[in-house]
């Protein structure tokens, strides 16, 4: 059971759940009470940059974690990047009911990365919690606790 405070100086509120506070969404709880209120709208609050348009106007990233400078011909380079993986998709698709092809794309593949690697200032790694932080718009946690799961007893359970 859960327990849901609304707050009318600014019509938000919060819910004991924290679905909220974990992952940025609002739960079907908060969202019941927005509506019992007669809101038409989703307060501002509930609202993350992620989800605007406004997230295009924010500073961007490669996969290094290098802030790119000149974002004004990011259309076009997304636009040669979705061909590329047409591209690649296809030759795939081509070569994959033949082992050989499949051998000599891969060995192409390899080295056109090996020669991406050996310019420098490129990274094969990819700092993983940077990406999350900048898409969930929110810190990655320093510590995650797991707890274990409660022991359910069933029929076949014996007691001693």
């Amino acid at each position: 059971m859960h327990t849901v405070r609304h707050h009318l100086e600014n019509n938000s509120a919060e819910c004991t759940c924290k679905m909220y506070e974990r992952e940025g969404i609002p739960c079907r709880l908060i969202l019941w009470v927005i509506k019992e209120k007669g809101l038409k709208s989703l307060p501002a609050a509930y609202i993350k940059t992620r989800w605007t348009k406004a997230a295009m106007n924010m500073p961007m990233f490669d996969l290094g974690g290098n802030l790119i400078e000149d974002t004004t011909n990011m259309e076009a380079v997304k636009k040669k990047v979705g061909h590329l993986w047409s591209e690649i998709f296809t030759c795939v698709s081509m070569a994959e009911n033949n082992e050989d092809c499949l051998d000599d794309f891969m060995k192409l593949i390899d080295g056109f990365k090996q020669s991406l690697l050996s310019r420098g200032n490129l990274q094969a790694s990819v700092d993983k919690g940077k990406q999350m932080e900048t898409l969930l718009d929110c810190p990655v946690p320093e510590e995650v606790t797991i707890l274990d799961p409660n022991k359910s007893k069933n029929k076949e359970t014996k007691r001693e």
